[in-house]
């Protein structure tokens, strides 16, 4: 019974994936009659109906809803494992289009693509760089790199880059005018540079670990930015405070006119996210990711 069943499963998937015999007969090589006939076989192993049947349409019962659902994760690793064995022994190559922020660029890829590009010499890379939320798979891309909480479920997703602090800077003359704050709701009485998202214009609450609890701030700001770059120049030209992203291995003080305040109450640290829709990646995806992933 079950060589004979396993056999059957891809003539059902293909005319559940279809909507019918005759499209699923062209895909099969053979008639739609004789894809019938393997239906019918499928059902008396399985003892249900998989496809209630009309002289205009064909459509899942239940019970073939659940085995069309249950059979996809065995068939996509069947399809990762045959797809690995043709690739044996050939160089990943083609055009790979990663859609990514410009944070991410900074701090996950642009220090180790150099040496990419020289161990792959026939992937060409491709970096859409925007601060905008992107839908990757309409616009043609491999993969994207964006924080864990703008992805949708349907994304697979690998941890990417350091890990990134979030800590609260200002020059050390604007602290000697402006005095320093003790608690994050000191903060509304500062000059504050914040962060605005190009795509939704919305501003970039501030966030904080307060009690073992995220507490956000919205308060006004003196200056507003879409760049996270600029930051670093308005932040040392003593304009106000600002939190900003650090890789959690540098320190977030590189220069001593910046002083690191509310630490604190500093936020849980963040890492992007590369991800990307089906787990059948082609090579030169694969290879960026082991390379950037690994």
């Amino acid at each position: 019974m079950g060589p004979d069943l396993f056999s059957l499963l891809p003539a059902f998937r293909l005319v559940a994936t279809t909507g019918g015999f005759t499209a699923a007969s062209g895909r099969l090589g053979m008639t739609p009659s004789a894809v019938s006939q393997k239906i019918r076989q499928i059902e008396a192993l399985v003892g249900a109906r998989l496809f209630e049947r009309t002289s205009r349409s064909v459509r899942l019962t239940e019970a073939g809803r659940l085995l069309l659902q249950d059979t996809d994760r065995a068939f996509g690793d069947i399809a990762d494992a045959l797809d690995r064995v043709r690739t044996v022994g050939k160089r990943p190559a083609g055009t790979l289009r990663i859609n990514l922020s410009r944070l991410a660029a900074q701090l996950c890829i642009l220090p180790r693509l150099a040496a990419f590009i020289r161990h792959y010499p026939d992937i060409a890379v491709e970096l859409a760089t925007d601060d905008r939320l992107t839908d990757i798979v309409a616009g043609g891309f491999d993969a994207g790199i964006r924080f864990a909480d703008t992805l949708e479920m349907d994304m697979i997703a690998r941890a990417i880059g350091p890990p990134l602090r979030r800590p609260v800077l200002a020059s050390r003359s604007y602290l000697e005018a402006a005095g320093i704050p003790q608690h994050p709701n000191d903060l509304g009485r500062h000059q504050l540079i914040r962060y605005r998202f190009p795509g939704s214009q919305r501003l970039e609450p501030l966030t904080f670990n307060v009690d073992g609890q995220v507490f956000r701030l919205d308060p006004p700001a003196r200056l507003v930015l879409d760049d996270n770059q600029h930051f670093d120049f308005a932040v040392r030209a003593g304009l106000g405070i600002a939190q900003l992203f650090r890789a959690a291995e540098s320190p977030a003080t590189e220069t001593p006119e910046l002083v690191e305040i509310l630490t604190q109450f500093e936020p849980h640290p963040l890492q992007f996210r590369l991800y990307y829709p089906t787990r059948n990646q082609p090579p030169k995806l694969r290879a960026f990711i082991e390379w950037f992933c690994g």
